[in-house]
C-alpha cells in the first residue's frame, strides 16, 4: 500500500480544564502492541501503536503515531495518526479505531489508500454526566486512480459507563469504560453493532470488544505488551 493520505474534516472543541499530557502517546519511542480475536478467543491479528513524533506548538501537543497491523496471512498494512492534547481534552484520529484487517487484500503498492475522519474526544474528566462526541471515518482505495473500493465507519451514542479494572498481559490498569454504537460498510456490506473499551489515565485502550446487533460478541482486542 502506498500514499496513505491523512485528512481531518473536524476539530476539538477546547475546555479549561487541566490535562496532563505526558502520557504514554506523548512519549516518543513509545510501543503498544494489541492482540485482536475471535468470538472464541482464536488470535486473528497483532497490531502496534509506536509514536514517532512529539511536537509542542502554542501550548497543542501534537503526537504522531505509526499503526501497523499483521494479520495470520503475514500481510502489512500500516498508517499513521495523530493524537492530541490542549486544555483539558485529548483527541485521537477516527484512523486509529479503523480495522484495517478490512483492507488487508490491497496492502500491495499497486494501491493508494485515502484515510479522512475526524477526531474523538476524551476530556479529562470522564464521568456518566459527559457527553462524548461521535466519529466518523472514510477509506477509499484505488488502483491507478480508479477507486475500486470505499469503506466507513460510523461511531454514535458514546457513553461513560463507569470504572474497572482490566487486566491483560500487559498489566493491570484502572480504566473507564465507555459504550457505543457502530455502523460500519464496505462495498455494498453493511454492519451494524456496538462495542464496549476500557481506557486507562493516558487514554490508553487498554481492552476493546464488539457486538453484533442482536448484542452477541463478535470479538475483542487486548493489550498485550507495552515498550
Amino acid at each position: 500500500m502506498k500514499n496513505v493520505l491523512l485528512g481531518f474534516f473536524l476539530f476539538f472543541t477546547l475546555t479549561t480544564m487541566s490535562q496532563d499530557c505526558n502520557g504514554l502517546f506523548f512519549k516518543e519511542g513509545t510501543l503498544l502492541e494489541y492482540t485482536q480475536f475471535d468470538k472464541k478467543g482464536k488470535e486473528i491479528s497483532k497490531n502496534s501503536h509506536k509514536t514517532k513524533t512529539v511536537s509542542n506548538l502554542e501550548g497543542k501537543i501534537t503526537a504522531v503515531i505509526e499503526f501497523t497491523t499483521v494479520t495470520d496471512k503475514e500481510t502489512t498494512v500500516s498508517s499513521e495518526y495523530k493524537v492530541l492534547c490542549a486544555d483539558g481534552i485529548i483527541a485521537i484520529d477516527m484512523i486509529r479505531f479503523f480495522d484495517n484487517n478490512q483492507i488487508a487484500n490491497y496492502s500491495s503498492n499497486d494501491f493508494n489508500v485515502e484515510m479522512q475522519g475526524n477526531l474523538l474526544e476524551f476530556p479529562n474528566n470522564m464521568e456518566s454526566t459527559v457527553n462524548l462526541n461521535e466519529g466518523a471515518i472514510t477509506v477509499k482505495v484505488y488502483n491507478n486512480d480508479i477507486k475500486i473500493v470505499t469503506a466507513t465507519l460510523n461511531i454514535s451514542n458514546r457513553k461513560v459507563l463507569g470504572k474497572e479494572e482490566i487486566t491483560t498481559s500487559a498489566g493491570s490498569f484502572a480504566c473507564t469504560k465507555i459504550a457505543y454504537d457502530f455502523e460500519s460498510r464496505i462495498g455494498f456490506l453493511k454492519v451494524k453493532g456496538s462495542g464496549v473499551e476500557w481506557y486507562n489515565k493516558d487514554k490508553v485502550v487498554v481492552k476493546s470488544e464488539s457486538y453484533n446487533k442482536k448484542g452477541k460478541l463478535t470479538g475483542y482486542q487486548e493489550l498485550t505488551k507495552i515498550n
